[in-house]
């Protein structure tokens, strides 16, 4: 009787939260959060699935309340936290990743970004910034657009890495971190690709139970089958590897089809184009190459004469693109 009272003590719901998660928009904090209540042996038993039809962790689930999750757009409320524990996801290592996951699955937005150019009015909210300075660049009278010009836009950002607004975005929020919350908090950073495979999910798991002490029960088939959901249900990560397969396959002069991207994907493969070919630009029309053969041929007989400095390399030979400068110049 004695154990059985212990045992619905230590269950009982949390008033105050061990673990603070603060998230960063699409990177799956709410995920986090299920598994750290359903598999610890601290909190009362999960038996439902969070993913609604999106995939996203966002289903109401009775937590115990061991960890408190942290909306990116509320992390300054939490600023003047002391003594607490806390896990920070990060992206720098996947911006491709964050811009696409953000984009589609972020507040369940379920976004087409194989179509987004039909309407760019959602930039207005979603950012501001870059649809103020697509609209200025490309002289943009109206919200549809061709595709190849969001292509193009997005494109520029990737070739200015550091000033690639997700880059800036990453490293401000980590100063933020280290401003306010470092100093007087266990600070753990979790990095987003943990969440790509079940055998980096369950090393990272592994991390923070012992480092925070959450009793995680890590059977291996009751991760796996959560996991398998995850991964089934999240178009994003299932696309994700597209990119640095075909680029691969242009290097090692191969011919593969290449598969249904979208438009950050195929901007992506540009920039890292035009980044290691520099006299190349990629061409502005609709419809993206077919095949790996057709982007080799393409730079394999681009014509000498059109080929120039790159005004959207920030530096050529290491040296500071004068055409680029002047283009910033003049924006």
């Amino acid at each position: 009787m004695c154990k059985l009272i212990e045992e619905m003590t230590a269950k009982l719901k949390y008033l105050d939260p061990e673990i603070y998660i603060f998230n960063a928009a699409g990177c799956h904090g709410h995920y986090l959060q299920y598994l750290i209540d359903c598999l610890s042996k601290k909190t009362p038993t999960i038996t439902e699935l969070p993913f609604n039809e999106l995939g996203n962790s966002h289903n109401k689930i009775n937590y115990s309340g061991l960890c408190k999750f942290v909306e990116a757009t509320e992390h300054n409320e939490y600023k003047n936290l002391k003594n607490s524990k806390i896990i920070r996801i990060r992206y720098e290592n996947e911006i491709l990743y964050y811009e696409r996951v953000a984009m589609n699955r972020a507040n369940d937005a379920n976004r087409d970004l194989k179509n987004i150019h039909n309407d760019i009015s959602f930039l207005k909210t979603y950012n501001i910034e870059f649809y103020a300075k697509t609209k200025n660049i490309y002289n943009l009278q109206m919200d549809s657009v061709p595709k190849f010009i969001l292509r193009d836009a997005y494109k520029m950002g990737f070739l200015d890495w550091n000033n690639q607004g997700s880059v800036v975005k990453s490293n401000k929020e980590k100063k933020w971190i280290h401003d306010h919350l470092s100093q007087n908090n266990d600070v753990y950073f979790l990095q987003v690709e943990i969440f790509f495979n079940i055998k980096n999910l369950i090393n990272e798991l592994k991390i923070i139970d012992k480092k925070f002490n959450l009793e995680l029960d890590l059977d291996l088939n009751k991760i796996s089958n959560i996991h398998a959901e995850f991964l089934k249900r999240n178009k994003i990560i299932q696309t994700h590897s597209y990119t640095n397969l075909i680029l691969d396959a242009i290097d090692k002069f191969k011919n593969i089809d290449i598969p249904n991207l979208d438009i950050l994907q195929e901007a992506y493969i540009y920039a890292k184009l035009e980044e290691k070919n520099d006299f190349i630009i990629m061409p502005m029309v609709e419809n993206f190459f077919n095949t790996t053969q057709q982007i080799i041929d393409y730079i394999k007989f681009y014509p000498q004469y059109y080929k120039a400095m790159n005004p959207n390399l920030p530096t050529f030979n290491n040296i500071p693109n004068p055409f680029f400068l002047h283009r910033q110049k003049t924006k």
